[in-house]
This record gives C-alpha cells, structure tokens and sequence, in this order.
C-alpha cells in the first residue's frame, strides 16, 4: 500500500506534464466539471417547453387543464374510412401471399444471405450438413413457436428429429442470434420506405410479460400478471422508428423496466444507438432520466396525465400528476 501512492501521483503528473486533463466521468462523458451550468441549460429548455404547451393550449375547447394541473381532452368523433382506404386495405390484403412460416424464413436467407451464415455451429468449425438452411428455419421455427419437434419433424434427413436436435442444441446459441438479428438491422435500414419513417435515431422500449411453467431462474412470482401459483419472466424489447428490433433481454419476474434500460440500449444487436427513446411508465424513473441525458441520450416518456405548473421558477411535474 505504501508504494501505491506515490506511482499514483507520478502518472498525475505525468497527464499534467503532457497537456492532457486527468481522467474523470465529466470529461469521458463530455460534460463541464460545475454542474451549474448542465442544469441552467435544461431548465431554460424544461421551461421553454412548458411555455410552448401553454401557447399551444389557448384558445381551444378540446383540451382543459383543472386544478390539479391535469389535461383533459375532449371526445373525438370518429372519422370514417373513406372508400378509398377501404379499396385500398383490400387489395394489399389480396396481394399478400399465403405461405408457411418455414419458407418465409428460408426466403429470407435468401434475400440476406448474413442471416444463415450467422447460426454457425459451436465447435467453431464450418458445417458441412447437407440442406443446412432447410433445417435452421425449421428448428427456428419450432423455437419461435414453441411447439416441440413432432409437428415439424419429417420423414427427411433435413428434418429428422435427430437433425433437428442437433441443430438446436449447436446452432441456435443466443451469440448466433444477435448476429443474425444484426444483419436484419442492416437490410432494413436500406428500405426507402423505412428510411421514410425515420433514420434509426428514435427507438421504443417496454416490456411484455409471459407465464413460464417450467422452472427457470428467470422467473419470479407476481400474482397480478401470473396468478396465484404461478411465475413468469419479462421480455424487454427495443424496436426502432424503422420498425425493427434493436435489443431485447429477459428479466426475472416483474421488475421496473427502468432498471434495465441502459443495459438495453447499450446491447443492441446492430444499427444506430437511440437519441430518443420512448418509453412507458413501467420503464420510466428520475434518475434512468438523469443517466441518459448525461450519455447524450434523451428519454421521451409517454405522460397518462399532463402537470401544468404555474410560471416562475421551473418546477418538475407533482408526484400526484406522475
């Protein structure tokens, strides 16, 4: 331990000597040492915004703040499909061909080859089963339809219950996965028509809860979404303004998915890391906020009410109105 301090303080000075700042969270993360000035910024931007509300609400009888700072909205009346939509959605439908999910995957693989080669076997050696490609989509299926291997074994080396088996247990691995989901990512930010809806930067991240009647240690008990007797596990998803999954994970149980966001966001798959992200009140906390504006990432919540406080000082919403 005496020799520990002083080596400290000659790397110290040796930073200093060569014009470079030490190392600290503020500068890694490119934000001032004073948090003074951060927080004049997004107080000046927390009341701008409050005032654009504001504006925005005179003069309207379709929108009424009460007392308790809450936005009501007056009943839409709905507006009717118009011949045209109708004619429209029918003959899209008409268009859709009906096919099996397996040939769906395997028309993938052929659109993107990166897909297929993705699921590589776990000796690491290259394989060398025939029809390699008609057995991965059938055990991707079975494991995306959770149906077990009789409905799609067949009386074909490809699709024999021992093929299948042996694919599932080296090839469908959680690494192989996200390499597979990584390509996707690529293809589908190369879609004009997802390049329209947006360029990557805004993602959406909550959570879908299933009932697991095996036992895992993914799983935990909550009466309210499992029953009495049962347990289950979440699956938190992130899915980009170009309409595609960016990361997902399972949590045990039902815990707020606000604890793991950050992990999310910084496991994706592939494509470009959110500026935005939309989230729920599940996955929604102060301090998950406070992180990811220090990242340079900004968390976009979707508000059940709409706290409105009185001008002056900037004030955060009440908790009552949360």
């Amino acid at each position: 331990m005496s020799g520990a301090g002083p080596s400290r303080r000659r790397r110290s000075r040796s930073a200093f000597s060569d014009g470079r700042a030490p190392a600290t969270p503020a500068n890694a993360l490119g934000l001032p040492e004073q948090p003074g000035e951060l927080l004049a910024a997004a107080a000046a931007e927390l009341d701008a915004a409050w005032r654009r509300t504001a504006d925005g609400l005179a003069g309207t009888d379709a929108l009424l703040l009460d007392e308790q700072g809450r936005l009501h909205t007056a009943a839409l009346p709905a507006v009717p499909d118009p011949p045209s939509l109708i004619d429209l959605r029918r003959q899209v439908e008409a268009m859709l061909p009906a096919v099996d999910l397996p040939e769906l995957v395997l028309e993938v693989m052929g659109w993107q080859p990166g897909f297929g080669a993705a699921f590589t076997a776990a000796s690491g050696g290259t394989g060398r089963l025939e029809d390699l490609p008609i057995s991965l989509a059938a055990a991707l299926c079975k494991q995306a339809l959770n149906v077990g291997y009789t409905p799609i074994a067949a009386d074909t080396a490809a699709l024999s219950r021992a093929r299948l088996s042996h694919v599932d247990q080296n090839y469908l691995r959680p690494e192989n996965y996200a390499a597979a989901n990584a390509a996707l990512i690529t293809a589908q930010a190369e879609i004009p028509l997802a390049q329209a809806w947006g360029g990557g930067l805004v993602a959406a991240v909550d959570g879908m809860r299933f009932v697991v009647p095996v036992r895992s240690i993914h799983t935990r008990p909550n009466p309210r979404y499992f029953g009495q007797r049962r347990r289950g596990a979440t699956w938190l998803n992130m899915i980009s303004d170009q309409a595609v999954g960016t990361a997902g994970r399972v949590v045990a149980g039902t815990p707020r998915d606000s604890l793991h966001l950050i992990d999310l966001i910084y496991s994706q798959d592939g494509g470009r890391r959110p500026e935005v992200v939309v989230t729920d009140t599940g996955s929604y906390s102060d301090i998950v906020f406070g992180l990811l504006t220090l990242l340079g990432s900004t968390t976009a919540r979707r508000w059940p009410t709409c706290p409105m406080p009185s001008y002056g000082a900037p004030t955060r919403p009440p908790t009552t109105a949360r």
